[in-house]
């Protein structure tokens, strides 16, 4: 099944859209990893209110993608769409396109776990830092009924005298 050049050419858009979309992400991603590196708070919180309308810009995006193969008659998954692009005339250029927005969007994933695990380490930071100056170390903690960590009754606190 061809599929007319005007549905590969709106499918094209809607794709070039996505990689758009997902490159800013990704650049936004590795913004905030350096960000994170720095320690640097306040960028980190104005950086988090982009991250999230950007975010939604690419869901917007995504969701073009699925109503456009609704419409043609496919399905909204991977499949769909490379069935899709096998029935495409220029399905070469088509598939590029699809092959650098699903690349990108691995990478977008990669990079948000990696910048997950510098958040954790930077809150197990602050919490270690906080425990010794309230005087308590790790040999100190007892471990409640849910396995959460509770200071012992016996720990002291650096401010008292």
């Amino acid at each position: 099944m061809n599929h007319s050049s005007e549905a590969a050419a709106a499918f094209h858009d809607i794709l070039t859209n996505e990689i758009a979309q997902a490159q800013q992400l990704h650049d936004l991603l590795r913004k905030e990893n350096a960000l994170l590196q720095k320690g640097s708070p306040q960028a980190l919180q104005d950086l988090s209110e982009e991250k999230k309308t950007l975010l939604q810009r690419v869901e917007a995006a995504v969701a073009s993608h699925h109503r456009f193969l609704e419409r043609q008659g496919f399905g909204i998954d991977r499949q769909g769409t490379e069935a899709f692009i096998q029935g495409c005339a220029n399905g070469e250029a088509l598939q590029q396109a699809w092959v650098h927005f699903t690349t990108l969007l691995e990478s977008c994933r990669r990079q948000n776990e990696v910048n997950g695990g510098a958040v954790q380490l930077n809150q197990r930071h602050v919490s270690q830092t906080l425990e010794i100056l309230k005087g308590l170390s790790q040999g100190d903690k007892t471990y409640g009924r849910g396995g959460e960590a509770k200071p012992n009754a016996t720990s002291k606190s650096l401010g008292k005298a």
